[in-house]
């Protein structure tokens, strides 16, 4: 039976930041069997100055099958508490009383246990960038990840293909990422010790590069295995096309993308090899990214 609480997730960022952050509160919904809603007016602020380099995105989570509300302004306002202009006594009242915090901001990149003990009131604001916060509910979010709508018909000899053979994803994240010193993108070096990596773990693999600058990629990847390099012709909107293709593929060579990552994640094949970077973020970034990856992937 559901509770009367409600959990609100503020979205942020591209797919794979929204697919993390639905995850938490579709988790924190199924633990207290109560109302999931988004708050979607980060996204659609395209006013506001954000830091130099940002990039706007928009509400992408529609490309799965998934029918969740969006929260109103007073629901917004009442979980997270706004009306209580002493918001510091508030939260000292609150922990000596044992009530669960309703405004639960992300303090660390690392997975935060303590985040899941929130109450069936719930602001979530956050990446939650670690499988620990969803682990337990893991096939219902793989559901939820379904996608809505059927492969374009240009997509489909494609994908045929991808089906087929021993399908390696090698995802190229550049654009925004170059000389970011948040993000940093991953360099040549680092694709060439991974695709050696995956000749040693994977029979006859056939690399399959999908990219946001796929004409970078042809010029300067070049590998032992087969490869085919993906044009954007195939990506569909809001890139779902290829971002099934690379769902499809049996292992991965990803960069320090959450597209990537759920790319992998979502992959149902039992024998997947994935390799991911040993180091995350440039020099700005977070450094403890211990809980970010799976068991099992491989860091170099």
């Amino acid at each position: 039976m559901e509770s009367l609480g409600m959990i609100i997730v503020k979205l942020m960022g591209g797919l794979g930041n929204q697919m993390f952050q639905y995850a938490l509160g579709k988790a924190l919904s199924l633990q207290h069997q109560t109302t999931l809603k988004l708050d979607l007016n980060w996204l659609h602020d395209h006013a506001a100055k954000r830091e130099a380099g940002f990039v706007h995105r928009n509400f992408d989570l529609d490309i799965f099958r998934i029918q969740v509300p969006v929260a109103d302004p007073e629901e917004v306002k009442r979980v997270r508490n706004q009306w209580i202009p002493v918001k510091r006594a508030d939260r000292l009242v609150k922990t000596l009383l044992g009530i669960p915090q309703t405004n639960i901001r992300e303090r660390c990149f690392h997975y935060a246990p303590s985040v899941l003990k929130a109450g069936p009131d719930a602001y979530l604001d956050g990446f939650w960038q670690s499988e620990k916060y969803f682990r337990k509910y893991a096939p219902i979010i793989r559901a939820d990840f379904s996608f809505q709508h059927p492969l374009g018909a240009t997509a489909v000899p494609l994908m045929e293909r991808i089906l087929q053979s021993e399908a390696v994803c090698v995802n190229v994240r550049r654009k925004e990422y170059v000389n970011n010193p948040y993000h940093g993108a991953m360099d040549v070096d680092y694709y060439m010790r991974a695709e050696k990596w995956i000749r040693q773990k994977v029979k006859d693999p056939h690399l399959y590069i999908f990219s946001d600058d796929i004409a970078w990629c042809e010029a300067n990847l070049h590998f032992q295995s087969p490869a085919t390099f993906v044009p954007l012709m195939y990506a569909g909107e809001k890139y779902r096309d290829i971002f099934r293709m690379m769902i499809a593929c049996k292992h991965y060579i990803i960069p320090n993308s959450s597209f990537g990552w759920w790319a992998a994640w979502l992959c149902n094949h039992k024998g997947k090899q994935v390799v991911a970077p040993l180091q995350w973020f440039a020099r700005l970034g977070p450094k403890d990214t211990q809980d970010l990856l799976p068991e099992g992937w491989m860091r170099l």
